[in-house]
């Protein structure tokens, strides 16, 4: 039996464990199924096509799941937007496991073989700035994870990604009531990873649908930052819910 986009995205939704201290979870996921080569539409950086580790040569590939992770907040800007790529096989197996890394990618391996829970890729997002890892042991020296959380909160503002210019647009006043918002958020990582976030049904949409909403999205927490109400509370009539 042949599943559909929308199964084949709930079956291999990524389990994330965060940092015990991080204060930031993902709200919504927005996912594409590949079954031919073609170019990310999550990430501008890199293709689907071509000779790239992301690649349709791997034996017996049906499908590539992308996955596009987002959170209203990282440390250093207001939102983000991570990505996951899950190679399923004909057999409904996972092939391969790959995931962004600030501006590139990596696939996420440990000892020899993509990190799994059944069919569910298990990934580590990094503390306060959520890089994908396939383990914790990628966070050491840990002290080089700490910088961004307990001195540089809200370095970077509002934050325009290429995928969104135009699209979003900064204001006067944005990045400095950005930056005062995550100041008042400034963590120090405990390097344990127990705090789990399984991406369900309720958080998954296709990726037309959330791409579109973003913009919205970011625009709704700016105002409220500017208004001096807490961003994303009912009270803004921002949208809270996590499927749209």
């Amino acid at each position: 039996m042949v599943m559909t986009d929308a199964e084949l995205a709930r079956a291999h939704a990524p389990i994330l464990y965060f940092d015990r201290a991080e204060p930031f979870l993902p709200s919504r996921v927005g996912y594409s199924v590949f079954r031919a080569p073609v170019d990310s539409a999550v990430d501008p950086r890199r293709a689907l096509a071509g000779p790239s580790p992301l690649s349709f040569d791997l034996p017996n590939l049906a499908a590539v799941v992308e996955y596009g992770v987002w959170w209203d907040w990282d440390i250093q800007h207001l939102y983000e937007l991570e990505a996951a790529w899950v190679y399923v096989g004909t057999a409904g197996d996972v092939l391969r496991v790959e995931a962004s890394w600030h501006g590139g990618f990596h696939e996420m391996r440990v000892r020899g073989e993509p990190p799994l829970e059944g069919a569910r890729p298990i990934l580590y997002p990094q503390p306060g700035k959520h890089a994908f890892a396939p383990d914790p042991a990628w966070f050491d020296p840990q002290e080089h994870y700490v910088e961004a959380c307990r001195d540089r909160p809200g370095a970077m503002g509002l934050h325009v990604t290429p995928l969104f210019a135009g699209r979003i647009r900064r204001a006067a006043g944005d990045d400095e009531r950005v930056r005062e918002y995550l100041q008042a958020r400034a963590f120090i990582p405990a390097f344990i990873f127990d705090q789990e976030f399984r991406i369900g049904a309720e958080h998954l949409c296709p990726w037309p649908e959330l791409e579109a909403w973003i913009p919205g999205r970011v625009a709704e927490l700016a105002a409220d930052l500017a208004a001096g109400r807490e961003p994303g509370s009912p009270a803004s009539g921002a949208r809270t819910d996590a499927a749209g």
